[in-house]
């Protein structure tokens, strides 16, 4: 089971989680602009081509079950239009990005937070999400930078709730939802 892009965020999810605005939005990555560094990429185009940065956030999900809120850094053209200049394997053509100038506030060294967003009411998921926050402070904290020995402490807490979040995730998952394991499939073509 992995983080996927839902293909449609409902309005009832996007109130959950505190959303009043999104847009769908091009990318299109500069040829020199790096991977999971969208801020020193927009700086980087903004230099070039002018225009301004536009911080908001960017949505993948867990089993059906818990959503990852990404800080992400777009460029806001001369226009008022919309850009992701950073190249991403998992999201291409049309992001799904929220803008929230308040992401400024919680910048770190340079480096972005996320958020996690528990879908449903559970112990376990209370629990598997405290540990990646962890993780993520520790990231923010550390300059992007996470000792091994922290990282194999992180996953071995991890895959011991692992079995709960994995029956959670198929308990809430319907067979005509994307699937909860990450393929990109409906349930009922898939795991369900």
């Amino acid at each position: 089971m992995q983080y996927f892009d839902l293909s449609e965020l409902s309005s009832s999810l996007l109130k959950k989680l505190g959303v009043e605005d999104l847009r769908k939005i091009p990318v299109q990555p500069e040829p020199d602009a790096k991977f999971l560094n969208c801020l020193d990429n927009v700086t980087s185009y903004i230099e070039k081509n002018g225009g301004s940065v536009q911080f908001g956030w960017i949505f993948s999900c867990l089993g059906n079950i818990s959503i990852k809120m990404t800080a992400h850094a777009v460029v806001k053209t001369p226009d008022n239009s919309l850009v992701c200049v950073t190249p991403n394997e998992y999201r291409t053509g049309l992001l799904k990005f929220a803008p929230d100038c308040s992401v400024e506030n919680f910048i770190q060294n340079n480096f972005l937070p996320t958020k996690f967003v528990p879908l449903i009411d559970d112990q376990s998921l209370s629990e598997y999400i405290g540990i990646e926050a962890e993780q993520d402070k520790l990231r923010l904290d550390n300059l992007g930078i996470i000792a091994q020995s922290d990282l194999e402490q992180f996953k071995m807490r991890a895959s011991l709730l692992y079995p709960a979040i994995l029956s959670l995730a198929k308990k809430y998952t319907g067979r005509n939802d994307q699937c909860y394991c990450g393929s990109g499939n409906k349930s009922k073509k898939c795991c369900g």
